[in-house]
């Protein structure tokens, strides 16, 4: 026949090995609860008395429950390890699962979670289209960059082949410096005609010439006759 203990004390190590949110503290004098931190004697009664009561039931509720669904909108509380805080209506919740979904269902949540939404559709949409308006000014500049760029080196290149044109030999620009010079000299030594300087007519120009000779003439004559009597007395 088993002794009430040994059969009380088996029961017990079954129920916290079975259960997942028991467990033996290391030395084995009790036995904790994980989720809420609770400490019992390891009696089989007590245990099933504690896990059988509203109070764990409710805290077992709290911690199982994923409050993380309604973030960003509620969020654990800064200060109250046991509320949750929303930022939309800014209330303060207790960390009840009931309480929190009706005020998630409430028309004044609703309300407030639209015009966030809105608000925030509003920025993105104000964001998308000065990121679109910047980049097409962006394109612009780098295109008018680069239609400069090839604009310069079309006119290096045509700059390049006109220089090339121009560029004569060594021997060539040599001979043509001295046909130049020859020329230019030529130029120098020509004489305008007497008529020219004069700013006579032909004709006048002719006549006075004429006269100018038949004056040369006689007076070429002159001396000639003054010089034959000299020499006749010589003679004499």
């Amino acid at each position: 026949k088993e002794k009430p203990g040994e059969n009380e004390q088996s029961t017990l190590e079954a129920l916290v090995k079975a259960h997942e949110d028991l467990e033996f503290k290391a030395d084995g004098t009790k036995v904790c609860v994980k989720s809420t931190g609770h400490e019992m004697v390891p009696r089989l009664q007590q245990v099933r008395g504690y896990l059988n009561g509203a109070k764990y039931k409710k805290s077992r509720e709290w911690y199982s429950f994923d409050f993380t669904q309604f973030e960003p909108h509620i969020v654990p509380h800064k200060t109250q390890n046991k509320f949750l805080f929303c930022h939309l209506t800014g209330t303060v919740l207790p960390m009840e699962p009931k309480k929190v979904q009706s005020h998630v269902g409430s028309k004044r949540f609703q309300e407030a979670k639209k015009a966030s939404e809105e608000k925030a559709s509003k920025k993105s949409a104000k964001k998308e289209k000065r990121d679109a308006i910047l980049k097409d000014i962006r394109a612009k500049k780098a295109a008018a960059k680069a239609a400069a760029g090839g604009g310069e080196a079309g006119a290096a290149a045509k700059k390049g082949k006109a220089d090339k044109k121009r560029k004569r030999p060594d021997g060539a620009g040599k001979d043509a410096a001295k046909d130049g010079e020859g020329k230019g000299d030529a130029a120098g030594k020509k004489k305008r005609p007497e008529r020219s300087l004069t700013g006579q007519r032909k004709k006048q120009f002719a006549l006075r010439k004429k006269q100018k000779g038949g004056e040369k003439a006689a007076e070429g004559a002159a001396p000639k006759e003054a010089k034959r009597p000299a020499k006749a007395k010589a003679e004499a």
